[in-house]
């Protein structure tokens, strides 16, 4: 617990962060970057990454109801 009744995820909200960068960028983007098979009309490689983007902003809701979930209580 971290002061004022606060939890700290520091360290993992920084290998969140790194993880998030790396599926972003080659070699781990290769995995995705490709054209076929679309997904909702549009290209994988653009799915891929719109998919990402989600992971991250719902991680990042997590993270901060974790943090700060109970202060308003």
């Amino acid at each position: 617990m971290a002061d004022n009744g606060r939890r700290n995820a520091t360290r993992a909200f920084v290998i969140f962060t790194i993880a998030m960068a790396l599926v972003m960028v080659f070699p781990i983007f290769a995995l995705g970057n490709r054209v076929e098979p679309f997904v909702l009309g549009l290209p994988f490689s653009m799915a891929w990454v719109i998919f990402w983007i989600g992971v991250e902003f719902v991680a990042l809701v997590a993270f901060f109801r974790y943090e700060h979930g109970a202060e308003g209580k």
